[in-house]
């Protein structure tokens, strides 16, 4: 049954919220020892099953109302392999952005300003790795390659073909976080170009450094769906 456009606009900003909220925040968490003094132990595992988990809690809740994308280079991935129709396309990016700037209000809302600014951290921002040889050149191929895997997981696991396996939608949150503990020391991770302006555009409270890069996490999430997209036409494609 095809739903309303509220309520899949509600379900995916509630989703987008979810994720941006949990991962985003397990970040801070990870990073002030001031506050947080169990933080620093954490560290990247925790932060990338934080991500994962909170993924496959939105695919539960709201996955039936909007398909659980949570992701607007999901979005353009899905469509582009013919599996949502266009009008769709700016509801669901629309209320993802909503959900994820929401989600960064609340997080700082909750840890205060001396945890959400701390350097390189920023409420959970994404920045490219400094110290590699290329920087941002290593942080867009990590995002385009790490969205391909995530975005290819998502259309693959759905797939009418993949009904017959029961798990099948659980590899989707890990995958999100295996591919965070792989990636995230190269560019955070995105994949998702809601995930990071939330934290970013709230950031400007304090750092302008995550809006400045925040290209790099809309080029690579968004060259990588539509990479997933033409791999998942050509392997799943009916004869």
């Amino acid at each position: 049954m095809e739903r309303s456009l509220s309520s899949v606009m509600v379900a995916e900003a509630y989703g987008t919220f979810l994720l941006t909220f949990i991962g985003a925040t397990s970040i801070t968490i990870a990073n002030d020892a001031a506050l947080f003094s169990a933080g620093p132990t954490l560290g990247l595992g925790f932060v990338g099953l934080a991500f994962g988990f909170a993924l496959l809690a939105g695919i539960a809740s709201v996955g039936a109302i909007s398909g659980a994308h949570f992701n607007p280079a999901v979005t353009i991935s899905v469509f582009s392999s013919g599996r949502l129709p266009r009008k769709r396309v700016p509801v669901y990016i629309v209320a993802q952005f909503i959900g994820a700037t929401i989600a960064a209000v609340v997080e700082l809302a909750l840890v205060g300003m001396s945890a959400a600014s701390i350097p390189g951290v920023d409420l959970g921002s994404n920045l490219p790795n400094g110290s590699l040889p290329m920087p941002v050149f290593a942080a867009v191929l990590a995002e385009i390659v790490g969205t391909m895997i995530l975005a290819m997981t998502v259309l693959g696991s759905t797939d009418p073909d993949s009904s017959s396996i029961p798990w099948a939608s659980s590899g989707i949150g890990v995958v999100l976080a295996a591919i965070i503990w792989a990636l995230a020391p190269i560019s955070g991770a995105s994949l998702n170009p809601a995930r990071s302006f939330g934290p970013a555009i709230v950031s400007l409270l304090f750092d302008s450094a995550p809006i400045l890069n925040y290209w790099i996490y809309v080029v690579g999430p968004i060259l990588g769906g539509l990479l997933a997209a033409q791999l998942y036409k050509l392997m799943f494609k009916r004869v």
